[in-house]
């Protein structure tokens, strides 16, 4: 049964907005999920606290549990906190930009770093945590009025990576400015996120990063990332390109209807034109014939499919599922397949009306 005082928190995380500069959003700084979502709610608080949270704050250990999303009855002893704080210390904002010298009137590449915080303590025995930001950060998080992008942390709070956080972050970013799509250089990105070196290769990258990242955004925030493009130079992967949208977006739902509904037309005219009529022949059922293709966009999954009619039984008939262009190859053998034994069976060829007339091409030859 919850508390009180855990309803409290519980109904904050869900209300809580976190706004960033989008220059914070695309910057340098390596945490993992649990100090991602610490500091994010540090910075969801600003809303309500302004510039009071620039001066020296104190955060709730069971308020940390909630955030974690830790059972109740978890317990932070004296060496994790020490862990929280040392980690939390060496956190670093890093920047790259250009700017025009005043000079040399030339433009020039600049990199800075910025501690995130000024001071975070833990004193043992008590049950919070004393920090204060870094004041230099209130141009990235305080009083914003353009550049800069809101975001719910419910809606990062059950992610499982800090790297589904940051490219979350970056495709709401993108969404706040009307666009549906992130290309961005891998080189690039693994750079931003701090990738280690062993994942930087695409395989591991993929496999680590990736496929968690479309897991988390996909079922547990209000966005979907619908595809993840690669592209080449040569045969390496040197860029990639997010596809994405809000959920309960209505164009969105109405364009890939559409897109589906054109592709399924697709598949349709190639069954009229090259399958209805044929023989088809799968060693489960013999031979049977494609009579007509069946399509319903209400279903689910099977929209389309073909019906057979079996040779040896013309009451029965056999269903076959095609959703894709695989399915259409898969079609394309089995109709092979009937070719090839309809002309490799002498007999039959020798019993139909029409053979008969050329019987003596398969008679023996005079000696």
């Amino acid at each position: 049964m919850q508390t009180p005082e855990k309803k409290v928190i519980k109904q904050r995380t869900k209300k809580a907005i976190v706004t960033q500069d989008n220059r914070f959003i695309y910057a340098k700084y390596n945490m993992n999920a649990n100090e991602m979502k610490f500091f994010m709610w540090i910075i969801a608080q600003i809303n309500s606290q302004k510039e009071g949270l620039f001066k020296m704050c104190e955060i709730p250990l069971r308020e940390i549990f909630q955030i974690w999303e830790w059972r109740e009855d978890s317990r932070l002893d004296y060496f994790y906190c020490s862990q929280i704080i040392d980690n939390m210390a060496k956190k670093v904002y890093i920047e790259d930009f250009k700017l025009l010298d005043e000079k040399t009137h030339k433009e020039v590449k600049v990199h800075q770093a910025m501690p995130l915080f000024k001071f975070i303590r833990y004193k043992q025995g008590e049950n919070y945590i004393t920090y204060q930001l870094n004041d230099v950060l209130m141009q990235y998080l305080l009083d914003l009025k353009k550049d800069f992008t809101q975001l719910k942390f419910d809606d990062i709070q059950r992610m499982k990576s800090a790297y589904s956080i940051r490219i979350y972050n970056m495709l709401v970013c993108e969404l706040k400015q009307n666009r549906q799509s992130l290309r961005i250089n891998l080189s690039v990105l693994q750079n931003i996120l701090e990738v280690p070196r062993t994942l930087q290769e695409y395989k591991h990258f993929n496999q680590k990063v990736l496929k968690q990242t479309a897991k988390d955004i996909n079922g547990k925030s209000n966005i979907i990332l619908l595809e993840i493009k690669t592209h080449k130079t040569g045969r390496k992967v040197t860029e990639l390109e997010f596809i994405f949208d809000y959920k309960n977006n209505d164009k969105r739902i109405t364009r890939e209807k559409e897109k589906e509904l054109r592709y399924y037309n697709q598949l349709i005219k190639i069954i009229s034109s090259h399958y209805v009529g044929k023989s088809i022949y799968h060693e489960t059922f013999g031979e049977a014939i494609v009579s007509h293709y069946y399509f319903d966009e209400n279903e689910e999954k099977n929209k389309l499919s073909i019906l057979a009619k079996l040779r040896n039984n013309e009451d029965r008939f056999v269903r076959v599922i095609v959703r894709n262009f695989k399915d259409i190859n898969t079609l394309e053998k089995l109709r092979d397949k009937a070719e090839e034994l309809f002309y490799l069976n002498k007999a039959r060829v020798m019993n139909s009306r029409e053979a008969r007339k050329f019987a003596n091409l398969f008679s023996n030859p005079p000696i």
